[in-house]
C-alpha cells in the first residue's frame, strides 16, 4: 500500500500498524466505526459488499476508505475470515474524551482463518486446522485445531506432503521452507530443534519430549511453529497432548480415495449430501459429528479396537430403550470442546458458561445409565468420565440462566451468590422504596409529618423541613441550605445511601465482571476434566449413531480379523441404496490372495460396475471403523491401504491431461500397494489410443497379480483383459448381467462369474439421446469392424476404397519389415523388465514409442 507524502497523525498511526501487519486487513477504530483504508478498503468493500468512499474527496488521489459499525463488527469479521483473509483489530486504547492529543491505538487481536475459536465463525461439524510444516530429512507436520486444542502429528516423504495436507483440509498452512504449496506462507526466521523442544516442553509442563509420547525431537519443530503463530495472533490456548498418527494404526487413505469414494464431501458440489458420512451420521452433538468424520478419514487397523466398537454397537442395537434414553441426554450437550478452548483463552462469555452447565447437568444421568449397562466395554467408558458436578453447582448458583452476550454491561450474577451484588441490585431496583423508608423513619423520629426527602444535582439527597418545625430538628442533622420558608439538611445515613445509589450502576457492572472472571478462572482450572469427558461423549455419540444407522438400514455385523479374505454376501452400496426408488439388487464379492486376488469385471456402462467397485471399498472401510455393514454377511480381513483409480479427470491447472492423471494415480498405486492393500481400478487406460490403453491396462493388471498380490477389483471396457486369467494365477473374470429383450437392454445390476460378450456402448449412446443418424452409422461401422471389413483407421473395404486399403496394408507390411532392424527393437531385447518399477516402465514405453515413430 502506497503511503501519501503528507498525512495526518491519525493516518500515520494507521500506516505504522499496517507496516507491522502487511498481509493483514486492518480494522482501524475511529469513534463508533472500524475504518479500512487504501488497498484494505478496496478489498474489504468487495468482500462485504459495502460502499467504498475516500478521504480527501476533493483530491484526485484521495485515500479509498470504507467502514463497519464497531458494535456489530463480528458479522463482518466472519465474512472476511470465510473469504480467507487475515484481520487485525486496531482499537482505541484510551477514552477519546480523556486523551491529550491523538487517541492512542494498538492491535488488540489478530484473526486468521486457521486460528478462529469463536463458534459463529466456525463450521460446527468440521475441524478448523492450522497446518505447520517443517522440513528435515522428512517432512514433519502438525495439524492444530485451536478451537478444540487438538494436535495431530504426521511424518512423511516430500512426495506425500501435499497428499497428507489435503487429507486434513487445513484453513492455513505455514511452512519452514519455500514449499510451493498453494496458499502456504513461510514461517520467517530460523530456529533450532533444541529451542523448539524446550518451548514445547515448557508449554506442556513436561521435562522431556518422550513424556509427550514423541521419540523424535524433530516433532517439536512444527508444534513450536504453531505456538509462535498463536503468539503472533495474540491467542493463548492450552493445546492438548499431541497425537502421533502412523500408518501402523490406521488404514491409509490418500486424497484420491477420499474424494472418489465421497466419504465426507460429494464430487458434485462439495457438500455432505449423498456421502457416506451423510448416511452414517445420526449424531446428536457437534463434537460427535466431527469425531465421526475423523473415524471415516482414518479407519482403524487394530482388530481389538474394532471389535470393541462392534460390541458396544451390538449392545445398543439390542437395548434400544437405553440407547434412545442416552440420545435424549446427548441432545442437551453443547460443544464442550470449543467452549473449553474459549475458557482457556479468556474468550468465554456468560452464555458459554450456561451452555457448559446445561451440558454437565446431563453427565450424572449419562454416567449412571452407562454404569448400568451390562457390557464391559461400556463400563470402560465410565472410568474416565467425570460428571463434573462441582462445575454444574458453581455455574448454577452464580450465573443468570439467560445472561447477555456481553460481559461488561452487568446482568451476569444471580441474587444470593454475593452479598454486595445483592445489595447493589436492591439499591438499583428499590432506591425509591428505600428513600421512602428513610423518610418515614425520620418523620417518626422527629414527629415532623411534613418532613420530606428530596434530590437535586447540587446537593444530592437531602431532608427538607419547613420553618415552623425547625425547633424539632435533631442535633445530628447538618444544615446545607436556607430557603424562605424551609431549610435543607443532610444526615450520614442519607449521604451513604446517596453514594450507593449514584454509583450502584457502575459498581454493580464492575463487580459482576470481577466475579464472572473469577468463576471463569475457576472453571478453566477443570479444562482437562472437561476435555476428557467431552472425548467420552464424542465417542459415545458416534457409537450410538452407528447403532441407529444399522437398525434403520438393516446392516449386519461383519467378521473382522487379521486374515486376508474379503467376502461380502448380498452387499449393497450404502449411499446408492438410500437414493433409488426401486429395490436395490445386492451383489456378492469374494477376494483372497490366492484364487481370487484380482477380479476383472466387464460389462456395459450403466450396468453397475462402478457401483460394485465402490460398494466393496465402502463396506471394507465401514468394517474398519467398527460399523455394521450393508450386507447379509461379511468377512473383512484387515487391510493397510485402500487405493482407488476411478473416473476420468483432467488437471489442466497443473498441466496434466486425463491420461497423465490416470498414469500418476496408477504409478502411486503400483509403487505403494502391498499384499495387505485393497485396490479399486475403474477404466484404466483411457485418454490414449486403444492399443496403448489395452497394453497399459494389461501390464498393470499382470504386475498387481504377479508382484503385489493385493486384493484388486479391475473394471474395464477392454474385453481383451479377460484373457489374463488364462495365463496368470489368481485372476478371475466377472461380468455385469445384461438381458436383451425385443431389441431393448435390461441391466440386471448383477455381477456374476464370466465375461461380457458385448459392451452395448451404442445402446447406451442411444439412451443418452444421440441423433438417430449417428446411431445408425455407428451400428454399420460396428458390424464392419466385427467382420474385419473396416480397418482400425476407419477405412471401409468398399470397392471404391479397396485399392487404397491394399496400398495401406502393404505399407504396414513394409513398416514391419523395416522395423525388424530398428535399434528400438535391439534395446527392447536387451531390457531387463523385472528390474523396472512400474513408473519407469511407463516412462520408458513412452520414450521408445517416440523414437520408433521417428
Amino acid at each position: 500500500m502506497t503511503k501519501p507524502e503528507k498525512i495526518t497523525p491519525m493516518m500515520q498511526q494507521f500506516f505504522d500498524v499496517k507496516e507491522k501487519y502487511p498481509d493483514t486487513i486492518v480494522f482501524f477504530r475511529m469513534g463508533d466505526f472500524y475504518e479500512m483504508f487504501g488497498d484494505d478498503a478496496v478489498e474489504t468493500s468487495k468482500i462485504l459488499g459495502i460502499a467504498l468512499t475516500s478521504r480527501d474527496k476533493n483530491k484526485d488521489n484521495g485515500m479509498p476508505m470504507c467502514g463497519v459499525p464497531h458494535h456489530s463488527y463480528q458479522q463482518y469479521l466472519i465474512k472476511m475470515l470465510k473469504a480467507g483473509k487475515n484481520v487485525a483489530i486496531c482499537d482505541q486504547l484510551e477514552d477519546p474524551a480523556q486523551a491529550k492529543g491523538i487517541v492512542k491505538r494498538g492491535v488488540t487481536k489478530v484473526h486468521t482463518p486457521g486460528t478462529v475459536i469463536d463458534d459463529a465463525a466456525l463450521p460446527a461439524t468440521d475441524n478448523n486446522y492450522l497446518a505447520t510444516v517443517y522440513k528435515a530429512e522428512k517432512i514433519y507436520i502438525a495439524f492444530t485445531d485451536l478451537s478444540t486444542g487438538e494436535v495431530y502429528l504426521e511424518k512423511c516423504g516430500a512426495n506425500y506432503a501435499g497428499d497428507t495436507i489435503a487429507r486434513y483440509n487445513p484453513k492455513e498452512i505455514i511452512t519452514s521452507f519455500n514449499s510451493g504449496i498453494e496458499g502456504a506462507f513461510e514461517f520467517g526466521g530460523s530456529f533450532s530443534e533444541t529451542l523448539a523442544s524446550r518451548e514445547v516442553m515448557e508449554h506442556y509442563s513436561v521435562g522431556a519430549m518422550k513424556s509427550l509420547g514423541l521419540d523424535e525431537i524433530t516433532f517439536a519443530a512444527p508444534i513450536y511453529m504453531a505456538l509462535k503463530y498463536m503468539q503472533r495472533v495474540m491467542l493463548d490456548v492450552t493445546l492438548l497432548k499431541p497425537k502421533l498418527v502412523t500408518d501402523d494404526e490406521r488404514v491409509y487413505l490418500d486424497s484420491v480415495a477420499i474424494s472418489t469414494l465421497e466419504l465426507v464431501k460429494n464430487s458434485r458440489d462439495g457438500s455432505e449430501k449423498d456421502t457416506l458420512y451423510s448416511v452414517l451420521n445420526h449424531t446428536n452433538t457437534t463434537m460427535g459429528a466431527r469425531t465421526l468424520k475423523k473415524w471415516l478419514l482414518s479407519p482403524l487397523r487394530n482388530t481389538n479396537t474394532i471389535l470393541r466398537r462392534q460390541e458396544i454397537i451390538e449392545f445398543f442395537i439390542n437395548n434400544q430403550t437405553t440407547a434412545d434414553a442416552l440420545r435424549d441426554q446427548l441432545e442437551r450437550v453443547y460443544d464442550i470442546e470449543r467452549i473449553t478452548t474459549r475458557l482457556s483463552a479468556n474468550r468465554c462469555n456468560a452464555r458459554d458458561l450456561v451452555w457448559l452447565k446445561n451440558s454437565t447437568e446431563t453427565f450424572p444421568t449419562i454416567k449412571y445409565m452407562l454404569s448400568s449397562c451390562e457390557n464391559p466395554h461400556i463400563a470402560d467408558l465410565t472410568e474416565e468420565f467425570d460428571d463434573l458436578n462441582d462445575i454444574t453447582v458453581l455455574i448454577e448458583s452464580a450465573i443468570e440462566d439467560e445472561p447477555p452476550v456481553t460481559i461488561t454491561e452487568g446482568g451476569l450474577i444471580k441474587k444470593g451468590f454475593n452479598p454486595e451484588v445483592d445489595e447493589l441490585k436492591d439499591i438499583k431496583e428499590n432506591s425509591r422504596q428505600i428513600l421512602l423508608k428513610i423518610e418515614s423513619e425520620q418523620r417518626a423520629k422527629t414527629g415532623i409529618s411534613s418532613l420530606k426527602v428530596k434530590f437535586n444535582k447540587v446537593f444530592g439527597y437531602y431532608i427538607e423541613i419547613s420553618k415552623a418545625y425547625l425547633n424539632r430538628v435533631p442535633e445530628e442533622y447538618t444544615r446545607k441550605q436556607t430557603l424562605v420558608n424551609a431549610e435543607r439538611f443532610i444526615i450520614p445515613e442519607l449521604k451513604e445511601l446517596e453514594e450507593k445509589i449514584l454509583h450502584a450502576d457502575s459498581r454493580l457492572v464492575n463487580l459482576e465482571y470481577e466475579i464472572f472472571s473469577e468463576i471463569r478462572r475457576q472453571v478453566s482450572e477443570s479444562a482437562a476434566r472437561l476435555r476428557s469427558s467431552a472425548a467420552t461423549i464424542s465417542e459415545l455419540d458416534c457409537l450410538l449413531s452407528l447403532a441407529k444407522t444399522a437398525v434403520q438400514n438393516d446392516y449386519r455385523k461383519p467378521l473382522v480379523g487379521d486374515f486376508d479374505d474379503i467376502k461380502i454376501t448380498e452387499g449393497r452400496h450404502p449411499v446408492v441404496e438410500k437414493n433409488i426408488n426401486s429395490a436395490y439388487v445386492p451383489n456378492d464379492i469374494e477376494m483372497d490372495i490366492n484364487r481370487n486376488k484380482l477380479t476383472i469385471i466387464t460389462g456395459p456402462n450403466m450396468a453397475g460396475k462402478s457401483t460394485y467397485l465402490r460398494m466393496c471399498a465402502l463396506i471394507t472401510l465401514m468394517a474398519h471403523i467398527g460399523s455394521y455393514v450393508p450386507a447379509s454377511e461379511a468377512e473383512i480381513g484387515i487391510v493397510d491401504r485402500i487405493f482407488t483409480r476411478v473416473g476420468a479427470s483432467d488437471n489442466l491447472a497443473g498441466g496434466e491431461s486425463t491420461f497423465m492423471v490416470e498414469m500418476v494415480e496408477a504409478a502411486n498405486i503400483l509403487n505403494n500397494a502391498t499384499d495387505k492393500s485393497l485396490i479399486i481400478l475403474d477404466e484404466l487406460g483411457r485418454g490414449t489410443s486403444t492399443f496403448d490403453g489395452v497394453s497399459i491396462a494389461w501390464s498393470v493388471a499382470e504386475y498387481i497379480a504377479d508382484h503385489i498380490n493385493a486384493k484388486t477389483l479391475f473394471a474395464t471396457h477392454y474385453h481383451e483383459l479377460t484373457d489374463i486369467s488364462l495365463t496368470t494365477q489368481g485372476v478371475r473374470n466377472c461380468a455385469t448381467e445384461v438381458v436383451e429383450h425385443e431389441g431393448e437392454l435390461i441391466f440386471m445390476r448383477k455381477v456374476r462369474p464370466g465375461t461380457a460378450d458385448k459392451s452395448y456402448g451404442i445402446h447406451v449412446a442411444e439412451l443418452a439421446g444421440l441423433p438417430k443418424e449417428v446411431i445408425t452409422r455407428a451400428n454399420d461401422i460396428l458390424r464392419n469392424l466385427e467382420k474385419n471389413e473396416l480397418s482400425p483407421q476407419g477405412i471401409a473395404n468398399t470397392p471404391k476404397k479397396e485399392k487404397k486399403q491394399k496400398s495401406h496394408e502393404r505399407g504396414v507390411v513394409q513398416t514391419m519389415l523395416v522395423f525388424d532392424d530398428h535399434p528400438v527393437l535391439d534395446e527392447l531385447k536387451a531390457l531387463d523388465v523385472d528390474a523396472l518399477t512400474p513408473l519407469q516402465a511407463l516412462n520408458l514405453l513412452s520414450e521408445l514409442k517416440k523414437r520408433a515413430n521417428k
